[in-house]
């Protein structure tokens, strides 16, 4: 995976789009905090924290389903995936007493199998990614329900239960700290490699604008878990963005992605391996649903076949289009999609809080997505 330069003279749509996003987000959570019902509930210390613990497994699954609409595609099956990949992990703990290790590391193998068996039918057969996922939405549930026999299986062994637990206080601190040194330092150093290829120089207030972003994002992970240390789903989550964000950003795969999203034909004249591109972002999205169905079984110490990760994929592309992502391909940010994730996740928390109804709450979500999906097609049309 080779490196790429990512110079931008001026911001991009995307990155307008997540401060459009991160507005959006701060408004909420300022409504959230002067509303009678919720202000004395939303903004505590283990509200933030239940909110963000809640939205991980969420999170892990939008990454590679932005990198799956970028270039044009959709996975409809990442719910049933969660439960398929679960049950192997269940299985191999309650059943076969494997150690943690071994039974995620057979999860995640499964989950690459899925995505390689995607990425097969839509790269190389052709098939449209809506039908092949649609079978694999059916599928991987009947699978689950076969693999364990139409039962649930709990609980975990206790070495699994480690990824529901919290890191320490210090280890927390350590992690931001790197995190926003990095972040930093790269800012800066996009700077200085304009000004060494004379290029347009970056204005200094969109840098100014990226540090304060990340040292807000910082502080606010610090307020939340620095007392008592960030639960690993959340940590594992930040690690999976951060990794999307560089894969998107700096890397010729990433570049390539964009490319057969904006037009395929015109991607492969130039040499792009579009074939070999769709299945390596098919099998990243199998990976990380492998991830999320075994985060989700840690967290709730167990796995329900026939119901875990229902509506997962639909909450998935619905924070990817908050986010700002196309669905008409080539266009998208992985930080656009972690903010949808968090707007997605403060109404959720905020309609539960002012105790609205779950089935009003399902048709509020479904007139968000179509509106996002409405201002995406209307700026898309502005645009051509």
């Amino acid at each position: 995976m080779k490196l790429e330069p990512s110079l931008p003279s001026r911001p991009r749509p995307s990155e307008r789009n997540a401060w459009v996003m991160a507005a959006v987000l701060a408004a909420m959570w300022a409504i959230l905090a002067v509303l009678p019902a919720t202000r004395a509930v939303f903004l505590t210390e283990g509200n933030i924290a239940t909110l963000l613990t809640q939205s991980a497994v969420l999170l892990v699954v939008a990454v590679g389903m932005t990198m799956v609409i970028v270039i044009r595609g959709i996975d409809l099956s990442v719910g049933a995936g969660v439960a398929l990949t679960g049950v192997v992990a269940a299985l191999a703990q309650i059943k076969l007493g494997l150690p943690a290790p071994v039974a995620i590391a057979m999860a995640i193998g499964v989950g690459a199998a899925i995505g390689a068996w995607h990425g097969f039918w839509v790269g190389w057969l052709g098939v449209p990614a809506f039908v092949v996922t649609l079978a694999g939405f059916k599928a991987f549930r009947g699978g689950a329900l076969v693999l364990s026999d139409a039962k649930g299986l709990s609980p975990m062994n206790d070495d699994f239960g480690f990824l529901a637990s919290h890191v320490s206080s210090s280890t927390t601190w350590i992690a931001v700290g790197i995190a926003l040194a990095i972040g930093i330092g790269l800012t800066l150093r996009d700077a200085q490699r304009r000004n060494a290829f004379k290029l347009e120089a970056l204005p200094r207030k969109l840098i100014a604008f990226r540090i304060a972003g990340m040292v807000l994002l910082a502080g606010l992970l610090l307020a939340v878990f620095g007392r008592r240390g960030v639960p690993v789903p959340v940590l594992v989550a930040a690690a999976v963005a951060l990794w999307g964000v560089f894969v998107t950003k700096r890397t010729r795969f990433g570049r390539h992605m964009y490319a057969i999203g904006g037009n395929p034909d015109a991607a492969r004249l130039s040499g792009i391996d579009v074939k070999r591109t769709t299945m390596g972002v098919y099998i990243i999205l199998g990976v990380l649903t492998a991830i999320a169905g075994v985060l989700l079984a840690a967290r709730v110490n167990g796995v329900t076949p026939g119901s875990q990760g229902t509506l997962l994929e639909l909450d998935a592309v619905t924070a990817v289009v908050i986010g700002g992502t196309s669905l008409l391909g080539g266009r998208g940010s992985i930080v656009g999609t972690v903010l949808g994730t968090l707007v997605f996740a403060t109404l959720a928390n905020g309609m539960n809080h002012l105790r609205i109804d779950s089935n009003w709450q399902l048709i509020c979500t479904g007139l968000i997505l179509l509106t996002a999906v409405l201002i995406d097609v209307l700026s898309k049309g502005r645009r051509s």
